[in-house]
């Protein structure tokens, strides 16, 4: 079954509001994953610390991200949700790590037995230059989330009052670009999570990346304007543009990590490989899943290598739906974490390829600007 589709237009405002109106047979899903966030972080057990981290985030976007809130007052208007709820659950979902790391380390100091609080991940990559077949780049990500999160994944089309249209996957209910979009410009950019300790008052990633899809036209100019704002952390970008160049900008708020290229391949998993940020990574997953992500990083990157120069969309669909390592992830017992779906971008041609839910079962749409 495909994603549910949505169109939104005009102001940050009217589009959320748009968005809110067109999904509002979710509202009750969404009510649910808000009191599942709300009720996860009471067992972390936020403190004056962390509320304060969260008041200064909104204090900080107030200041320089009026754009993102007017999109969460429509949506909150449109759902009949209270701002300051559907605020908190945008924010605390990434202010999470605050607490998980610190969990984290509270357990490594403890001689108790302490299950470690695990983390959901995903997995991209991009080829340019004399790596793809034909010489045109291309950019992949799996996304992994909670299982009972596939019905509010959604496909958007957007076009703002000022700057480019585009097209992203993300979330029911939640705001900017949630997951991975292309914009009319053939910019390209996906997301990994990095459970890290480099945190503060920031702009999150689903900021990041609307602003980038919005206001740019190629990875150099992306890049420019990543380093120039304050960024709350946590995540990995990869980007890819119609020129061919890519990217994987490591996410720190303090510090950041930098990959480019225009002749090869980049690979972007749930952990940070640069040296300015390589000591920040947390791994918070549980014993049998403390090194997947690395795994998966060198699973795709050696299965790039040895398909260099014929790197194409066919060998993409086959890559994302292998159970090797795995990269399609499948839901197990005791396991609420599955692949829930596969983007394809093609930057030359403004396309998205969208396969919702399982990669190995599922079938693509196509979305063209």
């Amino acid at each position: 079954m495909p994603a549910t589709t949505i169109s939104v237009n005009g102001s940050h405002y009217q589009m959320g509001q748009q968005h809110g109106f067109q999904v509002r047979g979710l509202r009750p899903l969404i009510a649910e994953a808000i009191e599942a966030r709300f009720s996860q972080i009471e067992q972390y057990g936020p403190d004056a610390r962390f509320e304060a981290l969260l008041r200064e985030t909104r204090e900080l976007l107030q200041d320089i991200d009026a754009p993102l809130l007017a999109m969460i007052r429509g949506q909150a208007e449109a759902l009949e949700f209270e701002f300051d709820t559907l605020l908190r659950y945008d924010l605390v979902t990434y202010l999470l790590d605050y607490l998980v790391t610190r969990k984290w380390f509270d357990s490594r100091r403890s001689d108790a037995h302490h299950k470690p609080p695990g983390t959901e991940g995903c997995t991209t990559w991009a080829a340019t230059g004399s790596a793809p077949a034909g010489g045109q780049p291309i950019l992949v990500k799996n996304r992994d989330n909670r299982l009972e999160r596939l019905p509010l994944q959604i496909v958007i089309h957007a076009t703002p009052e000022a700057g480019y249209r585009y097209v992203c996957s993300g979330s029911a209910g939640s705001p900017g670009v949630f997951c991975a979009g292309i914009n009319q410009a053939g910019l390209a950019v996906a997301d990994t999570h990095v459970c890290s300790t480099d945190l503060g008052p920031g702009l999150p990633d689903y900021s990041l990346m609307m602003h980038i899809l919005e206001a740019h036209d190629s990875v150099s100019s992306a890049l420019d304007y990543l380093r120039s704002v304050p960024r709350q952390g946590r995540n990995n970008l990869i980007l890819a543009d119609a020129q061919g160049r890519l990217a994987v900008f490591e996410i720190g708020h303090r510090n950041y990590g930098l990959f480019e290229t225009h002749d090869g391949t980049l690979v972007s998993t749930n952990h940070f490989v640069s040296p300015e940020l390589r000591d920040c990574f947390v791994n918070a997953n549980p014993p049998p899943k403390r090194g997947n992500s690395f795994r998966r990083y060198e699973r795709v990157t050696r299965e790039l290598n040895a398909a260099f120069g014929q790197i194409d969309v066919p060998f993409a669909q086959r890559l994302m739906a292998s159970h090797d390592t795995p990269i399609c992830r499948h839901a197990v017992a005791g396991k609420d974490s599955a692949t829930n779906s596969t983007s394809i971008f093609l930057p030359v041609q403004r396309t998205m390829l969208f396969c919702h839910g399982l990669p190995c079962q599922g079938q693509y749409d196509e979305f063209v600007l």
